[in-house]
């Protein structure tokens, strides 16, 4: 028993000076955090890796107005890498508060990603509406994604008009996202805009996506005013997807007049059943029309190989 007693209390000294330790290592990292410059990191690393304990200490770095904006800045990127539900809280205070430098309101939503934030929805929309700047508003609707998907929804929706293709892009996938079985539907606009990566984000994901309509997407090809490059889109997902519209719609794409709407079409055809492809080249191949008669010709021997 008495070495048990002897055993106990000598591990408690060693437990608690060890923790000193680590907090006199933390307050360190921090004091250097609070005037550092570039070489921010060599303070930020050690704090991430320490992880929960260093979070009061960051925070009241965040906290302290006297420093310069660029150093609350970096302590509140340390505590985002961090992501402790300590920081929740203080975070959101920051947030919140009009008067705070708006660089580290945007910098501390990063922090509170994945949190649940459902009890401060309507104050994160009061301040998403507030905000002019677009990729702020982008992540303020990230935020409302963990506090009220309706909100997020029409968060996203408003970004979506966005003159930007990364906010375009961002936002159609969160639109996807929330409302899967809207897909085509959103993907169809994508494909129509004129961010050249986002028609092919939307292109692709219309390839693969499990919630697919072809009627809308043909309806959209015969469309007069539909140009080239939305017919080209459409062309290329069909001639990816093993729809049964899809040989239909190949063909109509084949006799388009776009050199690279009825190339694509050519192209396509090639990835389906071999007998049903050649009975309607066959059909085609003296076709008035050089370009229809060059690639069903096209298609036939390539299907041969």
């Amino acid at each position: 028993m008495n070495k048990i007693i002897l055993t106990v209390c000598l591990i408690m000294p060693i437990n608690a000076t060890s923790a000193q330790d680590n907090q006199s290592r933390i307050d360190s990292l921090v004091t250097m955090l609070k005037t550092a410059g570039r070489e921010w990191n060599n303070y930020a690393i050690p704090l991430i890796e320490i992880g929960e304990p260093a979070v009061p200490a960051l925070v009241e770095a965040v906290r302290d107005r006297n420093l310069r904006p660029f150093n609350r800045r970096i302590s509140a990127m340390t505590l985002n890498d961090i992501h402790s539900p300590q920081w929740v809280r203080p975070a959101l205070s920051i947030l919140f508060d009009r008067d705070e430098d708006p660089v580290l309101r945007n910098h501390v939503t990063a922090g509170l990603k994945g949190f649940d934030l459902s009890d401060v929805r309507y104050d994160l929309w009061k301040v998403y509406e507030e905000v002019s700047d677009e990729f702020r508003r982008l992540n303020l609707a990230g935020l409302l994604m963990d506090a009220d998907t309706a909100m997020a929804y029409r968060a996203f929706y408003k970004l979506f008009n966005s003159t930007d293709g990364y906010v375009q892009q961002s936002s159609l996938l969160h639109l996807v996202e929330i409302r899967p079985g809207e897909s085509t539907s959103w993907f169809l606009k994508g494909i129509q805009l004129d961010d050249w990566m986002t028609g092919n984000l939307a292109m692709d994901s219309l390839v693969t996506s499990d919630y697919f309509n072809a009627d809308d997407l043909i309806s959209v090809f015969n469309e007069q005013g539909s140009g080239e490059e939305i017919k080209w889109r459409i062309t290329y997902i069909f001639g990816h997807r093993q729809e049964p519209e899809s040989l239909s719609l190949l063909l109509d794409a084949l006799q388009d007049r776009s050199w690279l709407v009825h190339t694509e079409a050519a192209v396509g055809l090639c990835r389906f059943e071999t007998e049903k492809v050649n009975v309607e080249m066959t059909k085609l191949k003296n076709d008035s029309r050089d370009y229809v008669r060059n690639n069903s010709r096209w298609v036939i021997n390539h299907m041969k190989k």
